[in-house]
Formats: structure tokens, C-alpha cells, sequence
């Protein structure tokens, strides 16, 4: 059992996932997020930062979800504007393809 967490090394990339980056080759607007994720919980924010610029906006995201949905399980009938949650999911989604053309266009997109 040991041996086998022993192998499992934290800061290994690991193999690639995402569907988008193995048939195209290139890494899509979300890759790095979980890389970013990881690094972010070991404290090391420049290589969050590298791995994808927008892990603190999802961050957020979910740290909102989060407290929300810890709100209702004490029973606060609280809820976010669905309107304004769904215009932010837009932003959201536009600000990552804005990012990805950027680091396409920079050659910063992470390692597929």
C-alpha cells in the first residue's frame, strides 16, 4: 500500500485527459485548470498562474457554489439572481476564449 502512494508523486503532470487536446494536439481554454488547481493547493501560485491564468476565477466559482450550497444545508432559503449568474457564466466563457486566443497567440498554452 505505502509503495503504491509512494508512486503516486503529486507533482507529476500525469497524462493528458482532455478529449479537445488529444485529437487536436493543442490544449483547449481549459487545460491547465487542473494542473493550476494543484499547484494553487501546494502554494506555489506562479505555477498556478502558468499552468492557467484563470484558476482564481474558477476558484471563486466554486468557493461561491461552496457557501451557497453550505447556506441552504442550514437551511438559508438564499439563491443568487439566476439572471446574473447566467450573465456571468457568459463572461466567464468568453474571458477563457479570449485567454486561450492570447496564449495561442503568445505560445503559453500548457504541455498537451
Amino acid at each position: 500500500m505505502l509503495a503504491a502512494l509512494y508512486a503516486l508523486d503529486p507533482w507529476d503532470d500525469g497524462p493528458t485527459l482532455c478529449p479537445f487536446a488529444l485529437l487536436t494536439g493543442t490544449a483547449c481554454p481549459g487545460c491547465g485548470l487542473s494542473r493550476a488547481a494543484g499547484s494553487l493547493v501546494r502554494g506555489d501560485f506562479g505555477a498556478a498562474l502558468a499552468y492557467h491564468p484563470l484558476v482564481l476565477l474558477v476558484g471563486l466559482w466554486l468557493a461561491g457554489a461552496w457557501a451557497t450550497a453550505v447556506a441552504r444545508r442550514l437551511g438559508y432559503d438564499i439563491g443568487p439572481d439566476q439572471r446574473l449568474v447566467n450573465r456571468l457564466l457568459v463572461v466567464s466563457g468568453v474571458l477563457f476564449l479570449v485567454v486561450w486566443g492570447i496564449r495561442i497567440a503568445t505560445g503559453t498554452l500548457p504541455p498537451v
